[in-house]
């Protein structure tokens, strides 16, 4: 039987019997899994998902306890479909983030000389981190499904005699492959930050914690919206870490449609928010009182403390 209590200590979620279940996508070995691991532990059962919606519909069975869900990186920036599903859910919280280091590995099978690699398989995105080390060596890159995907084709026989692929070290140890280098990333400020879902909200705040709180807000389309909203962050002095804008149609999610007598708009847009404030502070209460009075729509879409590197 599963006791449904948790705590924070140092930024981290903690339950009493760590039988926490985690979805996340991809198959095991990929860099979400590792994701996964470092924030819940190696006792946390997890669960992979082919793709992000199907980490969300486990979320949403409580198949799942818990969802492990990238939403952007350093270098390549927002992965948009998460931002998309998670305002288009509005019983999905977010109650933590980490900011996971990726660290690309180059890999081939036991037998295999790494002077006999030619190609190198691997997701279109970690090829391209790794471009110049690869054009230094005289890799010619393949794109595959995935990174832990491609390692395990390497694993089970299906690339070519001169194939390498490019993985997480989970995936070299996961389908017994040889390590050839890690760390081959052509950047090493190479991070993606992950955000921890749940049905349920995070826990009373914790003093001592940093915490961050996200929010989704549409504005009317009139003169001056954005700086009248935004001037509330200015005028409470609450620093504001992240705004992003979405066209509203890319998802089945939140409208001011019938507000002005007009009815769906063409051009309407949703603004993600990050602001380094716990929610029960008094000033991001004042903040967010004056903001539902000038946004159709508005939700804080969680409040969690912050992951520090």
């Amino acid at each position: 039987r599963r006791i449904n209590f948790w705590f924070w200590s140092g930024g981290r979620e903690f339950y009493i019997d760590m039988t926490l279940k985690v979805a996340y996508q991809g198959i095991p070995g990929a860099y979400s899994e590792g994701a996964a691991v470092e924030y819940f532990g190696e006792e946390a059962v997890l669960i992979p998902c082919s793709t992000f919606d199907l980490v969300f519909e486990k979320l949403l069975s409580r198949e799942a306890d818990r969802a492990a869900l990238p939403f952007e990186n350093s270098l390549a920036g927002t992965i948009y479909r998460n931002l998309d599903l998670l305002v288009a859910h509005d019983n999905v919280h977010v109650v933590g983030e980490l900011d996971f280091r990726v660290r690309h590995c180059l890999m081939t099978k036991q037998e295999t000389n790494i002077s006999q690699v030619k190609q190198v398989f691997s997701h279109p995105m970690a090829l391209a981190q790794c471009e110049r080390y690869m054009k230094d060596r005289g890799l010619v890159p393949v794109e595959g499904f995935d990174t832990a995907g491609s390692a395990k084709m390497l694993s089970d026989g299906e690339l070519t005699q001169n194939a390498g692929a490019i993985a997480s070290r989970r995936a070299v140890d996961l389908y017994g492959l040889k390590l050839v280098e890690a760390d081959i990333e052509d950047d090493e400020h190479n991070f993606t930050r992950f955000l921890i879902l749940s049905l349920e909200k995070a826990p009373k705040s914790v003093a001592g914690l940093d915490y961050k709180t996200s929010l989704a807000i549409t504005l009317e389309n009139k003169a001056g919206a954005l700086c009248k909203a935004l001037g509330i962050f200015s005028a409470l002095d609450l620093f504001m870490t992240k705004i992003e804008s979405r066209h509203l149609r890319s998802f089945r999610g939140p409208s001011t449609a019938g507000k002005d007598g007009e009815g769906d708009k063409i051009w309407e847009y949703v603004f993600y928010i990050d602001i380094a404030a716990d929610y029960n502070d008094p000033k991001t209460q004042t903040a967010f009182t004056l903001l539902q009075q000038i946004t159709p729509y508005f939700r804080v879409l969680g409040s969690y403390p912050t992951h520090g590197r």
